[in-house]
């Protein structure tokens, strides 16, 4: 098990919004998450964890299209260097 080296200030800023430094780690560490859902327990009157996770789900979407994308102009750059850019002798 490890021990988290974030300290509850900056757990208390990302809360608030003033640090994102820590979002990545947020993302995957039980220590800051079980503490920010003390921090936030009662505090809100909607239940954000549904619309928070299809965002994060969105992002991880929006990547791997961004990734299949870059592959796919790559392999295209290549036809192009291998085929030429389509000019005919004549």
């Amino acid at each position: 098990m490890t021990v988290c080296s974030i300290t509850d200030v900056q757990r208390i800023d990302f809360a608030e919004g003033s640090d994102e430094s820590i979002d990545e780690h947020v993302m995957t560490c039980d220590e800051c998450q079980a503490f920010l859902a003390d921090l936030w327990q009662g505090q809100l009157q909607t239940d954000l964890s549904e619309p928070v996770m299809r965002i994060v789900g969105l992002e991880e979407f929006v990547i791997a299209v961004i990734k299949e994308g870059g592959g796919i102009l790559a392999r295209i750059g290549e036809a192009l260097r291998v085929y030429g850019m389509g000019e005919e002798s004549q």
